[in-house]
This record gives C-alpha cells, sequence and structure tokens, in this order.
C-alpha cells in the first residue's frame, strides 16, 4: 500500500470508475495498480502495457518482447540517438516519455541529476486546466517561463502566433526543442532567462509551473520555492503588471502554504496586485503536508508550517481587484485533505 498522503484504498473505487469511463489514465502507483494494467491489456492487448512500462514507467523489458513490437530498423535508430540502452537480452529507456492533452514529451526518468527534466501529475493539471482556461482565445505572444521540457508552452502553442519557452537550465532548453519537433510544433521560441532577466516585451499569454516546495536555505531547483514555497511566486507577481497585455491571461502552478494555521497565499498575493484592476482566481487542487526529508520537516517545524495545498493562480484584468476561488475536483481536492490530516495524526502520534 502507499504511504500516507499518497492513494489509499478508499480512493482507488473512484480512480477506477474514472479509468473504465475514460475519465482518467491510472498509470502512476497504486494498490490496484495490476488492475489496470489488466483492463488496458484487454482492452487495447499487450504492446500498449510494454510501451508503458518502458517509456514511461521506465522499467527494463525482454528484447523479445519491445522486438514485437518496434521493428529492429527504429529500435537501431532509437539506439544510435541515446533513447534506449541495450544490455544481456533486455532494454531500457534513457528517457520518459509523458502523454500530456494530445501530445507527448519527453523528461528525465529519475531524479539523479540536479537539472533533471520533470513531468508530472503537477504538469498534468496544469495542462488541462490552461485549456479550460484558455479555450476560444488567441494570443499574439505567448511566454511560458520555468518551462522545463516545454510542456505548458507547447500545449498553448497552437492558440498563439508566437510562443516563447524560457528557463534557467540549458538542458531544459534543448528537451524543449526536442519537444517541439517530437509534436511538429515550428513556431517554438527558447530563451535562457532567469524568470523575465533575458525576455522583452509583453505578452498576451504567461504560464509559469513554478518551484512551490516549502524548502530549507539551499534547495535545488526545481522543487524549492523559498522557506514557506511562494517567494518564487512572488518574484514572478512584482514584475508581471509590466509584462502582461491589458487582455492578457497568467497561469501560475504554484502552492498557499498554511503558517501558524494561516493561509498565505492570498495576503501575499494581494500585497502585490491588490492596487491593480486584476481579477485573481485561486483553484486549489490537493493538500500536502507530508515533509519528504528530516531537513524539511525540522524546516516545517522552525516555521510552525503545517502544509500546503497546490493550487493554480488565474490572473486577468478586471475593473478592478477581486480574488475569487474555483473548483477543479472538489471530490479529490477533499480526499487528500482527510490524507494530509491522518498523515498529521500519524506524525503526531509518533512524537
Amino acid at each position: 500500500m502507499p504511504q500516507a498522503g499518497g492513494n489509499r484504498w478508499y480512493s482507488e473505487p473512484i480512480r477506477l470508475a474514472k479509468f473504465v469511463t475514460g475519465g482518467v489514465n491510472c498509470w502512476k502507483e497504486s494498490p490496484w495498480q495490476g488492475l489496470y494494467k489488466t483492463l488496458l491489456t484487454w482492452e487495447k492487448g499487450r504492446s500498449p502495457a510494454i510501451l508503458f512500462d518502458l517509456f514511461f514507467f521506465h522499467r527494463r523489458v525482454s528484447t523479445d518482447q519491445i522486438s514485437a513490437i518496434i521493428s529492429n530498423d527504429n529500435l537501431t535508430v532509437l539506439e544510435n540517438a541515446g533513447i534506449l540502452s541495450f544490455s544481456n537480452g533486455e532494454v531500457r529507456s534513457m528517457v520518459r516519455c509523458y502523454p500530456a492533452g494530445n501530445m507527448y514529451f519527453i523528461c528525465d526518468p529519475s531524479r539523479d541529476q540536479s537539472d533533471f527534466i520533470y513531468i508530472g501529475w503537477d504538469s498534468d493539471l496544469m495542462v488541462d486546466i490552461a485549456a479550460k482556461y484558455c479555450r476560444g482565445r488567441r494570443f499574439s505572444r505567448l511566454l511560458d517561463l520555468c518551462t522545463g521540457s516545454g510542456v505548458q508552452g507547447l500545449s498553448l502553442s497552437r492558440h498563439s502566433e508566437e510562443a516563447f519557452c524560457a528557463d534557467i537550465n540549458p538542458r531544459a532548453l534543448a528537451m524543449v526543442q526536442a519537444n517541439a519537433r517530437l509534436n511538429k510544433l515550428k513556431t517554438i521560441q527558447t530563451v535562457h532567462s532567469d524568470l523575465f532577466s533575458n525576455v522583452s516585451g509583453r505578452f498576451d499569454c504567461i504560464t509559469a509551473n513554478t518551484p512551490y516546495v516549502p524548502h530549507p536555505v539551499g534547495a535545488q531547483l526545481p522543487i524549492g520555492g523559498g522557506d514557506t514555497g511562494i517567494e518564487f511566486t512572488i518574484r514572478l507577481l512584482r514584475e508581471l503588471p509590466d509584462r502582461l497585455t491589458d487582455n492578457g491571461i497568467s497561469i501560475i502552478y504554484t502552492s498557499d502554504p498554511i503558517v501558524h494555521g494561516k493561509r498565505e497565499l492570498i495576503a501575499q498575493v494581494t500585497d502585490e496586485l491588490g492596487q491593480l484592476p486584476y481579477r485573481v482566481i485561486l483553484i486549489p487542487l490537493f493538500t500536502n503536508n507530508y515533509p519528504m526529508t528530516r531537513a524539511m520537516q525540522e524546516h516545517y517545524d522552525r516555521l510552525n508550517l503545517s502544509g500546503y495545498d497546490d493550487c493554480i493562480l488565474i490572473i486577468e484584468r478586471g475593473k478592478k481587484y477581486t480574488v475569487e476561488q474555483h473548483q477543479h475536483d472538489s471530490l479529490h481536492y477533499y480526499r487528500t485533505r482527510m490524507d494530509a490530516w491522518l498523515d498529521w495524526r500519524r506524525r503526531a502520534h509518533r512524537s
């Protein structure tokens, strides 16, 4: 079974129902993962399950299995490109392939290097929510900050005449170009930049999946968002009014930390933007309160930080400054709040 804060047994029937009706893909660690694989194999055959094991889960598969799916000529091309590695009758992928929206993206399969390129559930959620709030819009210029693999910028690029993907990590920019070619997109431009430092002009759409995890000093990007997790987001918001066009929209993935029992995000957003005519929409996604390391636990205790919500901010021009809260999946949100409470009880009991 997963650890506290993950997918608990009582959440699985809901996920299974969504899976059967086509509402969710269940390719992640789960107590019932074997059942999902059986259902997929029954519906689509064995080949998709093998390909997901190889390219999504980064598992070794036998050379005989993969040779029955991919031609030897294509396997040679993938090996020469450094995408596949063969050894002792097995093959493993050197990249992870992640489906998001109607596209596929490659990223690093693990976090073993400091400049790894990550795609995960937060990326997937942001793609879906950005598509919803940008539906029917057309942009002249789009900017994706903290672009990583480029998943946000590329997913919205068909809405825009120009699309710019910016990151401080040079490997990320190379990955963006590879993903643009993979998805046959020719209008993507990459910029080596710390937030807006090397980016000029204004944009109709600005997206950012920011570092948002509360973390002690010295944390390496992409996860460390500062003491409470939102320092990086606030840096972005300070420059946003000068970079967003009057009819523009900004979509930011961040966190809402709970310090001394009070939520911090909207108070700090209001400090930065409250004198300007912006409509701010807060979309809470799920609750986290389980520190990943002992250093993080000590950091939480020192700040009296009891946890945080993963959330998305939508910011666009309005008649005056207003704040709204929208729900994306309220059932999932309150289920994770229960997970967080159970995890807090477990930690409190141990101490």
